[in-house]
């Protein structure tokens, strides 16, 4: 059994390791995440979940929150590092079966960046790529057992030794007919020779960039690799490439020193950009990063009412997104069923649900989207 907590190099390293245990019995795995206190707090729930369920068998801890809090077992029976996780890169693993409905292809772990508020590049190490014969045979065998769409993920997935853009072209060639999906780049990753892969109908037109914070001061004192300028040329490169694409992103709200100004700078660049979903963070000190010391907090209401602020444009503007989508073709993967209906994702990032009947998790199909929550 395993449980998963965190981002998707996550859950592609459990599946890796899940493929590897296929013969154990009476395992349970937790792949933790420490990248925010709240993260650090799930990981605490399920372990001691997983032990009062479980109580003979044996439990393993895995992943960011071992190599940030070492020494603190939370009563699991083994360690794991993530320095001792995933497969060798020159040996293609077969995944183990269809768990989810698109196929995670870790392609790179490890950050060279030193951001300011993150412990992930000290849990995780330097920037490492896999081999590319690796991965073309992980995407064909992925094709092979049937999954549309393969989902490719990093720590710092724009780092990819050689190019992602050459990665991606020779991937398309391994997994067709499936299509490929881009998990989270770095704004600095926007080479003028990504955007060019969105011409290709079977490269999802999303993106996600981290935006975290629209103010220069703020970007500098987070020890970013981009500006605001450097932003904007970002998503401009991706515009002109396919202007109707769905462009998601992270904010953090109250890092410290953000004054108001800033906020409203953050709020606005959000808007010029066309975000269609967030995924808003409040700050949260990390242990051992720079920015833990920094003594000019923001104050917990003030940074609620960012954080509300800031989720409630992200929703105005997904709205306002999905409505230019009505009544079009979608490509849509279904992945999830809810009692009569399945819901699932189309190229562009939009959520669909549909009656069930007729139709089947991990399956692709092309519908007519008419309303926020169904197709025909």
């Amino acid at each position: 059994m395993f449980v998963n907590i965190g981002c998707r190099t996550n859950a592609a390293e459990s599946d890796e390791v899940a493929g590897l245990l296929s013969e154990a019995s009476n395992v349970v795995v937790v792949n933790s995440c420490t990248v925010t206190a709240a993260a650090d707090q799930d990981t605490r729930k399920a372990v001691a979940r997983a032990r009062r369920e479980h109580p003979s068998a044996a439990l393993v801890l895995m992943g960011c929150y071992v190599d940030a809090h070492p020494g603190d077992s939370l009563g699991a029976d083994l360690l794991v590092p993530n320095a001792w996780k995933g497969a060798p890169t020159g040996v293609a693993v077969e995944p183990p079966g269809v768990r989810r409905s698109r196929y995670v292809l870790k392609v790179q772990d490890g950050c060279d960046n030193r951001c300011t508020f993150c412990i992930v590049w000290q849990t995780r190490d330097r920037s490492i790529s896999r081999v590319l014969p690796y991965l073309e045979e992980r995407a064909r065998t992925a094709a092979r057992l049937g999954y549309r769409e393969i989902v490719l993920t990093g720590i710092d997935l724009g780092s990819y030794r050689g190019g992602l853009a050459p990665l991606v072209r020779r991937l398309l060639i391994a997994c067709a007919p499936a299509r490929i999906r881009f998990s989270s780049i770095d704004p600095s990753h926007v080479t003028p020779e990504l955007p060019t892969l969105f011409e290709d109908p079977r490269v999802c037109p999303h993106l996600h960039l981290p935006l975290q914070s629209g103010s220069d001061p703020v970007l500098a004192r987070m020890r970013r690799r981009y500006d605001v300028a450097g932003f904007r040329r970002a998503v401009k490169l991706v515009r002109a490439a396919r202007p109707d694409l769905a462009l998601t992103g992270d904010i953090m709200v109250g890092f410290p020193g953000e004054s108001r100004d800033d906020f409203e700078r953050t709020l606005a660049l959000i808007e010029e950009s066309g975000f269609m979903d967030l995924h808003v963070f409040r700050y949260s000190p990390r242990p051992r990063t720079a920015a833990a010391r920094y003594a000019d907090g923001v104050g917990l209401e003030e940074a609620r009412e960012r954080s509300r602020r800031a989720i409630e444009l992200g929703h105005r503007l997904g709205d306002e997104y999905r409505r230019r989508f009505q009544g079009q073709s979608l490509q849509v993967i279904w992945d999830r069923s809810i009692g009569d209906s399945i819901r699932g994702l189309s190229e562009n990032y939009i959520r669909v649900t549909a009656p069930a009947a007729g139709r089947r998790s991990g399956t692709l199909e092309e519908v007519v989207w008419t309303t926020a929550s169904s197709a025909g």
